[in-house]
């Protein structure tokens, strides 16, 4: 039985002990005895009567028998409670209500069906004595169900059920039950539909095709994925919309500069020196604003001693003048990104999507790189799967765009989401329509992490409060007053993070830059502070050493800031990541052709979200049934996401499917 198993049992032996506790006390009440009084009578102690009528405590058989005298209890009321499997038949019903999806109440019965009931109930547990064939356990099986006015199974659905055939007692009919429950909820919505489907069926291998594993031979007999055209990382940003929108208003921002600054010019020379202030007003204006913005150093402000010269500002204006350069490059990539779209849209097969935003430079080179990372993967780069990039693709009209994406979640068998600092309506559409079409969902979360560095933002998150004072202790650090877990957390990985060599931070920095947005952070601090960081990160990512080793080490003066932004945002991440498996709205969805609700797999890490995408082509996930006091959760164990949920709330599970498919 599970640990969750344990409390469950002990619980409905409390339950059976209460009920014989409650007869007790209506009769004893009857009588108008006191409860010492009664426990005078029968020579024992009133706590022997208290703790049975508080159902705490069951006294042993002669006892009860003593109690049954005293009270003149009618012997049909009194040989059912007495009976010694009274409590183990009331723990066979609620397994077997949960089994059949319903409530049941052996109490609607006679007391002679009761106490017969109960006889063969404790012949069906305890095989172990008295063994019987499969053949007889289902048909033992079959006389039980008949108190409960219902149907007979089939031997095909008992052997699923219990392919050993015999149970030799409660806790193995438990974990029968937790099996099937397991497999009920990866196929059906409610445990009532799994039961009536399958229990009458004598052949379950179409349903139960859906549990086995698929093979991959379908997939490794596919051609190589060779029809898009690779686009180098440093131009992939010229695919998004408001990068491009930024270059192209960029530009005629300096057209605009460049023309007023050859006016300016002309009306220099033609009204002589002195005469700038009587320019167009509007223009003058718009001309400094302009030249701010561009950190131009000409200044076009007379005084009694400095005069502009016309040369000077003819010659700021070529040089201000926008370069084609630019565009045609943009013009190429987006040339490129419409022919990776046309192979996307007539590929014949599609298998995952990609789910995310793209705003920034740092967007486009976090998804490439994550994407690239995850199917080249040994594992599974032999399939030659098909994948929807959305960083490789370009097409100019937005509803245009909006269709291929519809078309591409619709073709794909799995969407794979990339949680950033902040989500779109977009991207979450996008989820919840794969997740009702009944399609996984892979949650990518980032965390902070180096494995050779033993930097771990994740695992710290999981540790218990003892791990991490312990670690406390080991970095000689004080452990200040009043820290929620969070801010442990946040002392910790300051701690690791200052105590890098240049070297080793530089590597950090470089590695997590992108998926951290570091470059977004830059607008949380003070101007001077903000353009040493962006200067280091433009050298670090931009300049030809960004991409070898020694990489350009940070400068002292910003070495805190960034271990401060990089902290901040991966405890931001950790954040993130709890959302999504336990309240984000994302992290159960109805599936609208079935009911059934379908969960996300809450990944954080390329190789991990490597594995989901196997196993979940494979069919080979690994999962295990949890069961509280709401719900029943089917948990993948590698990730611990819940895949599906069956809440245990009786009135909602009855309306839920008796109005579902009737709307």
């Amino acid at each position: 039985m599970s640990p969750a198993g344990e409390p469950r049992k002990k619980e409905k032996i409390q339950t059976g002990i209460r009920q014989i506790g409650e007869q007790i006390l209506h009769y004893r009440l009857q009588k108008g005895y006191a409860q010492e009084a009664l426990a005078k009578k029968i020579g024992r102690s009133r706590n022997t009567i208290a703790l049975l009528e508080q159902g705490r405590r069951l006294p042993g058989p002669e006892v009860l028998e003593q109690i049954a005298e005293a009270l003149d209890i009618p012997d049909q009321d009194w040989q059912v409670l007495s009976h010694h499997q009274y409590v183990l038949a009331h723990q066979f019903q609620d397994l077997l209500s949960e089994l059949l999806g319903k409530n049941l109440d052996l109490a609607r019965l006679d007391r002679i069906a009761q106490r017969l009931l109960m006889e063969q109930i404790h012949s069906f547990l305890n095989q172990k004595q008295h063994p019987m064939t499969p053949i007889q356990a289902r048909k033992h099986f079959n006389g039980l169900l008949t108190f409960f006015g219902e149907h007979p199974v089939s031997q095909a659905f008992y052997n699923f059920f219990w392919p050993q055939g015999n149970f030799q007692n409660l806790a193995a009919f438990e974990s029968a039950l937790r099996r099937f429950q397991q497999d009920a909820m990866r196929m059906f919505g409610s445990f009532r539909q799994a039961f009536k489907t399958l229990s009458a069926l004598d052949d379950l291998s179409p349903h139960l095709q859906a549990l086995q594993p698929i093979d991959t031979a379908s997939y490794d007999a596919r051609l190589p994925f060779q029809s898009i055209q690779h686009i180098e990382r440093e131009r992939l940003d010229d695919l998004g919309y408001i990068s491009v929108e930024r270059v192209r208003k960029q530009n005629r921002e300096r057209t605009e500069l460049s023309k007023r600054l050859m006016e300016l010019a002309q009306w220099i020379e033609t009204h002589g020196e002195g005469s700038v202030m009587a320019f167009d007003a509007r223009k003058l204006h718009r001309i400094q604003t302009l030249l701010r913005k561009f950190e131009s150093p000409l200044e076009i402000e007379e005084t009694l001693f400095r005069r502009v010269d016309p040369e000077q500002v003819r010659r700021e204006a070529k040089h201000l003048a926008p370069e084609n350069e630019d565009l045609a490059r943009i013009a190429e990539t987006q040339e490129r990104g419409m022919q990776n779209l046309s192979a996307y849209l007539t590929e014949s097969n599609m298998d995952v999507y990609i789910a995310t935003s793209m705003r920034e430079r740092a967007d486009f080179i976090s998804v490439n790189a994550f994407v690239e990372t995850i199917f080249k993967d040994p594992l599974i780069a032999p399939l030659h799967l098909r994948y929807f990039n959305p960083t490789l693709s370009w097409v100019a009209d937005r509803v245009a765009k909006g269709l291929v994406e519809a078309l591409m979640l619709k073709r794909a068998s799995l969407t794979v989401y990339m949680a950033q600092k902040g989500d779109t309506f977009g991207k979450d559409s996008e989820a919840s329509v794969a997740l009702g079409q009944g399609k996984p969902v892979i949650v990518y979360v980032p965390r902070l992490y180096d494995q050779r560095l033993g930097i771990n933002s994740e695992k710290l998150m999981r540790q218990s409060e003892s791990k991490l004072q312990q670690q406390f202790n080991e970095l000689n650090l004080n452990l200040e007053e009043n820290l929620d877990k969070q801010g442990w957390v946040e002392q910790l990985l300051k701690a690791r993070l200052e105590q890098l060599s240049g070297e080793e931070l530089a590597r950090v920095v470089y590695k997590h830059w992108a998926d951290f947005d570091l470059y977004g952070e830059l607008k949380n601090l003070p101007a001077e502070e903000g353009h040493a960081v962006q200067s280091y990160l433009d050298e670090l990512t931009l300049s030809a050493s960004g991409s070898i080793r020694p990489r350009p080490e940070p400068p002292h003066e910003i070495r805190a800031l960034l271990i401060h932004q990089l902290v901040k945002v991966a405890l931001l991440f950790e954040k993130r990541a709890y959302t999504f498996k336990e309240v984000h709205p994302l992290a159960l969805q109805v599936i609208l052709s079935s009911g059934v609700l379908n969960g996300i797999l809450v990944v954080r890490s390329a190789k991990s979200c490597t594995r989901m995408i196997y196993q979940l082509l494979t069919n080979t996930l690994d999962t295990e049934l949890k069961v509280d006091d709401e719900n029943y959760r089917l948990i993948e164990k590698h990730t611990g996401s819940t895949l599906r949920v069956i809440s245990r709330h009786r009135l909602l599970t009855n309306a839920f499917w008796t109005q579902y498919f009737s709307i």
